[in-house]
């Protein structure tokens, strides 16, 4: 009886492949990873974007709180108007995608408002996304 040692060319050729599938499925979710990443850092930014203009509301005088440009009649982001509505404020993140913030007020009564802020940004697909913080702000005076 003969003893071979080592491995055969196609036991070779199966062992290569069964490790190249597995390479691409590390490479693949490697690269979901890093898309997630980049989302969360955008939204995160984008949060903290809506949260600065509810910190300038609460600051400020209760009959200078009014809608921004940007907003449909119904209360909703004018998607499509954004990038060249004037009046709009915006910031550039870190990978280069713009911000923009915006704001409808309603009165609730005659001493509440409701405040509803939009940090909006496109993707590199064109897809919008946002990011939306609702509040109220009631005059004390």
């Amino acid at each position: 009886m003969s003893h071979r040692s080592g491995l055969t060319l196609l036991e070779l050729v199966i062992a290569l492949a069964i490790l190249s599938v597995g390479l691409l499925g590390i490479a693949l979710l490697q690269i979901t990873a890093v898309r997630g990443y980049s989302f969360a850092g955008v939204s995160t930014l984008a949060a903290r974007y809506a949260q600065d203009q509810v910190e300038i509301f609460r600051g400020g005088a209760f009959a200078r709180i009014d809608s921004s440009p940007g907003i449909t009649e119904e209360g909703q982001p004018d998607y499509s108007a954004l990038p060249s509505t004037p009046g709009v404020s915006s910031v550039l993140s870190g990978n280069g995608i713009r911000i923009y913030r915006i704001w409808a007020v309603s009165r609730t009564t005659q001493t509440l408002k409701t405040i509803s802020v939009w940090s909006c940004w496109r993707d590199n697909k064109g897809k919008w996304h946002s990011v939306h913080l609702a509040t109220q702000q009631g005059d004390l005076s």
